[in-house]
């Protein structure tokens, strides 16, 4: 009897949803879509450092997520779903930590414009602009825009927020303090009186002992 209880009940909610959902993927009024991708642009710079995708929503249980790869468009599945940006180095790959949060709600779907807007397609590209305070700055490198009317492709570029020229250069570091190892130098052997003898004589020969 309760398995038929929970069965009535899930169907009159899928029934329900069906309609929201449908509704929700119809363009609004007066409007049309357009296309878009959002990538990284220079992530293959960092061999040490790995970005991860993190998409919540109503069709998920609790989240997903997926390794970021350099120059392919982000992807957050369900359009309605919400897309963060967070980053590890390479021995944590599937680790998310609240600290390494870089971007949230990042919109990687074009979504809709009016029809008298001429715009077709938007290629933005963020860019790593390297460590901060231990921490990893991501920024808007470029956007590209294409439109639909004969207007020319719009190439805007935004200038790196850190002013590195090599960002690739500078590495995380636990602290600003350099990490000094100490390794102690060998004591020598001491030898007995035969072995003071004959270093002697090795030492008239310009051979010595070490």
């Amino acid at each position: 009897m309760k398995k038929l209880i929970i069965r009535i009940l899930f169907s009159l909610a899928f029934i329900f949803l069906i309609p929201q959902i449908a509704s929700a993927d119809v363009a609004p009024e007066n409007s049309r879509s357009i296309s878009r991708c959002v990538k990284i642009a220079n992530l293959n710079e960092f061999p040490y450092v790995v970005l991860i995708g993190h998409y919540t929503g109503p069709m998920i249980d609790k989240y997903e997520s997926y390794q970021i790869k350099n120059k392919e468009c982000l992807t957050k599945g369900y359009k309605f779903n919400s897309l963060s940006i967070y980053w590890n180095t390479k021995d944590k790959p599937n680790s998310i930590d609240p600290n390494n949060l870089l971007l949230e709600n990042v919109e990687p779907y074009g979504g809709y414009v009016d029809r008298n807007n001429p715009l077709a397609k938007e290629d933005i590209e963020y860019s790593i602009a390297g460590f901060s305070g231990g921490k990893l700055v991501l920024y808007k490198s470029q956007q590209t825009s294409e439109y639909n009317n004969g207007t020319p492709k719009k190439v805007e570029t935004f200038s790196n927020p850190l002013g590195n020229k090599e960002p690739n250069k500078i590495t995380p570091a636990p602290s600003d303090k350099p990490i000094v190892t100490i390794v102690p130098s060998p004591e020598p052997i001491k030898g007995g009186f035969w072995q003071s003898i004959i270093c002697f004589f090795r030492g008239l020969f310009g051979r010595g002992c070490q």
